[in-house]
């Protein structure tokens, strides 16, 4: 039996340290994908920071100090709510239904604007 003073490293530098091969659940896809994962993490994280440093940043404000994204966010609920485009919406989504198109391309696209496009942008 081997003895060590681990209290000496913290616990990042002990996960370091550990032989992961020796583990009862150990798995080679596993590791791989944990790996994978980890890189691919880090890189939508600083893409996250990123935008949301050029969100806020002071240059993405309008003349009278507010935010320019929540300005066209509360314009676009605006716009969405009026009277005339929900009767133009329910009446799409009927024309649809009756159609059988249930998947919402027009949809799909937006929402994936609106969440990637300060990414892309």
């Amino acid at each position: 039996m081997q003895f060590a003073q681990l209290e000496i490293f913290t616990t990042v530098e002990l996960a370091w340290m550990r032989d992961l091969t020796r583990r009862r659940n150990y798995s080679a896809a596993t590791e791989e994908f944990r790996r994978e994962h980890k890189v691919r993490r880090a890189f939508g994280k600083a893409l996250g920071h990123a935008a949301r440093l050029r969100r806020d940043s002071p240059e993405a404000r309008t003349p009278d100090g507010k935010l320019m994204w929540i300005e066209a966010a509360r314009a676009l609920f605006r716009d969405a709510n009026t009277s005339r485009a929900q009767a133009v919406a329910a009446l799409e989504r009927d024309r649809r239904r009756a159609a059988g198109d249930l998947f919402n391309w027009a949809r799909f696209t937006s929402r994936w604007r609106i969440k990637y496009g300060t990414a892309c942008a």
